[in-house]
C-alpha cells in the first residue's frame, strides 16, 4: 500500500523532499477501509474519499484517482487480501 501511494505521490511531495511518512495518515485510512473494496471502482472511490477529505475535491475526484484505484485493487487481489464474490450462474 505504501509503495503504491508513494509511487502515485499526489502533489509530488516526496519528489521534492517531503518526509517518507508524508502519506502515512491517508494510507492508514485506506487500509482501515479495505473491507469496503470489492472492485476497482470501490478502490477508486475509497482513495478519492480519503484524499478529498484530507485535502480538497479538486484533483482527487474519482476520475483523477482511477489509475491508482485500479492498481490498488489489483495489488489487493493479487495479495489475497480481498475476496471477489463469485458471480451466480444462470439456471
Amino acid at each position: 500500500m505504501r509503495k503504491l501511494i508513494h509511487d502515485w505521490d499526489p502533489y509530488r511531495l516526496l519528489e521534492i523532499g517531503a518526509p517518507e511518512d508524508e502519506w502515512d495518515r491517508e494510507i492508514r485510512q485506506i487500509i482501515a477501509r479495505v473491507d469496503q473494496i470489492k472492485s476497482a471502482t470501490d478502490a477508486t472511490r475509497v482513495i478519492s474519499e480519503v484524499f478529498t477529505s484530507a485535502f480538497q475535491p479538486e484533483g482527487f475526484g474519482e476520475a483523477d484517482c482511477a489509475e491508482v484505484g485500479d492498481r490498488l485493487f489489483s495489488a489487493l487481489k493479487d495479495a489475497g487480501l480481498i475476496q471477489i464474490a463469485e458471480q451466480a450462474g444462470g439456471g
